[in-house]
């Protein structure tokens, strides 16, 4: 089994993991370098707490610059520094897909692969590094070349096996680039849209697992917002991927992961975006609850309110574990996987929401109880906790189950004076809400 984090990290640029400022853009935050210290580390503390072998960020920000080319600035500042520090927590074994530019105008933005290449991974693109300012492109359209600086550590010098069925065997993975263009096959091939021209495609890379003998296929998609039958369509449009459906062998593995705008709980966007994915083979990893509305809403949300406007967030009941007042009504992050051979499906994906503020699986005693799924690996809260407390891993700024004692469902009583600004301080919700509005997703695939 591969292990792969995915997680959207809101606006993903230097500033966010290594702001040098030591000034406070508020009284009650800390300083830049002290705020972009914290969130770092809370990354880095996500990735130790079960280690992924790959790590895939989205919503990176580019720079300018064409569709298909390399991200600059502060997005690739923040993609080569936290290269530097997963390397330097985790070994020298990390690498770095150089995330390229996809999507137009306002909506463009990179996707961040990074993976551990002593996990027997092969990076095998698929499309080929032409060098300068030349987008990524197919194998045998150009020349590829090596990466130049800053990029040019980020990956592997050494070539990919030559093992029957990899995908581009025998180059060499430091010449190699992910997929940002796809057509229909056609004669003349027509380029296809998510939906429509000018919206961010989906970002394809794609892996030799030596350990299992096959091709692992990464399709990470952050469809248009906000939530729409535009986002439904963006979805639903994958099918349409050649490189994930019919070009699919017995060797070739496929995820799909991403903030796809679309919520789980509204059923019809939900089926417009995911049926025709569905119906060709591919399994939805988190799913609607049976029950509408909370409590069991809160077990697939995804997305998190922030600390101040109308809509801040609250420690209250007033929608139940694990949900309360933190959590929107969003389901909007999700995975599918489709196996090219049976043998290779697991017992369990282990597909768990990593929450940092209530913390994962969600396996608190609740009355009624959830009958759905609740995930499987543990991560703790981020949050502030109290060692000596009778749960030294429960945050003391939210009550969880069976408090309020004996039998409680957590949660304290709206309007309850205090305890509002308490949980939104930095050392609690608010470093947690910093690093991102979207909660992280991981699974065994």
């Amino acid at each position: 089994m591969t292990k792969i984090l995915y997680w959207n990290i809101e606006k993903f640029s230097i500033n966010k993991i290594n702001d040098p400022s030591t000034k406070r853009k508020d009284r009650s935050l800390p300083s830049g370098i002290v705020a972009s210290g914290n969130r770092s580390d809370l990354i880095l503390n996500v990735m130790q707490a079960n280690a992924p072998d790959i790590f895939v960020i989205i919503e990176t920000t580019t720079g300018a610059g064409a569709e298909g080319t390399l991200i600059n600035t502060g997005g690739s500042q923040a993609a080569l520094d936290l290269l530097q520090k997963i390397r330097a927590k985790f070994g020298v074994t990390w690498m770095l897909v150089p995330p390229l530019i996809i999507g137009q105008s306002t909506l463009k933005e990179g996707v961040c692969v990074f993976f551990n290449s002593s996990s027997n991974l092969f990076f095998t693109g698929p499309f080929g590094w032409e060098g300068g300012v030349n987008p990524a492109n197919v194998i045998g359209g150009g020349a590829t070349v090596a990466y130049a600086a800053p990029w040019d550590t980020a990956l592997p010098a050494g070539k990919t096996p030559t093992t029957a069925g990899i995908i581009n065997g025998g180059l060499r993975q430091n010449q190699l680039a992910g997929q940002w263009l796809y057509d229909d096959g056609a004669a003349p091939a027509v380029k296809l849209e998510f939906p429509s021209a000018g919206e961010r495609p989906p970002y394809l890379t794609t892996f030799w697992d030596a350990g299992s003998n096959r091709n692992i296929k990464l399709l990470a998609y952050h469809a248009p917002p906000p939530e729409t039958k535009i986002s439904a369509a963006g979805v639903d449009s994958l099918s349409k991927i050649r490189e994930i459906t019919t070009l699919l062998g017995a060797q070739d593995d496929v995820i799909i992961m991403g903030d796809f705008n679309v919520n789980l709980s509204e059923k019809v966007l939900a089926d417009e975006a995911y049926d025709t994915l569905i119906a060709d083979s591919y399994t939805r990893q988190i799913n609607p609850t049976a029950a509408s509305g909370f409590p069991d809403q809160g077990y697939i949300c995804t997305t998190l309110y922030g600390t101040s406007g109308k809509n801040k967030a609250e420690p209250t009941d007033t929608r139940g574990y694990p949900a309360y007042g933190y959590m929107t009504q969003n389901s909007y992050d999700n995975m599918l996987t489709r196996y090219g051979d049976a043998v290779r499906v697991p017992v369990s994906s282990k597909i768990t929401i990593v929450n940092l503020v209530a913390g994962s699986p969600y396996t608190k005693p609740t009355t009624p109880a959830y009958a759905g799924a609740k995930g499987t690996l543990v991560y703790t809260t981020a949050m502030e906790t109290d060692r000596t407390a009778a749960d030294p891993l429960a945050p003391v700024a939210l009550l969880l189950p069976p408090d309020p004692a004996p039998n409680g469902n957590g949660g304290y009583a709206p309007n309850t004076k205090g305890v509002g600004p308490k949980f939104r301080e930095w050392e609690n919700y608010g470093v947690v809400r910093s690093t991102s509005d979207h909660m992280a997703l991981i699974i065994d695939f």
